[in-house]
């Protein structure tokens, strides 16, 4: 289970290497285990070293606008 923790308007500094970031217009979510492949992104690659120009790859939507998801320790 996992709850969302909200945008992280752009500061990477609020983000963990392994969190998974879901964007809010499409709900794709970015996992840095698998990276993107269609956008030549490496896996183990996290959301705060993506690219300047990487984009959702579904919506096109920007970085700015994920939501940073948490999963539960319970």
């Amino acid at each position: 289970m996992h709850t969302f923790e909200g945008t992280f308007l752009g500061d990477t500094s609020k983000l963990k290497d392994d969190d998974c970031l879901e964007c809010k217009v499409c709900h794709y979510v970015y996992d840095p285990k698998k990276g993107d492949i269609d956008q030549n992104i490496e896996p183990n690659t996290p959301f705060s070293k993506l690219p300047p120009y990487w984009i959702c790859p579904i919506c096109g939507c920007e970085k700015e606008l994920f939501l940073v998801v948490r999963h539960d320790e319970s």
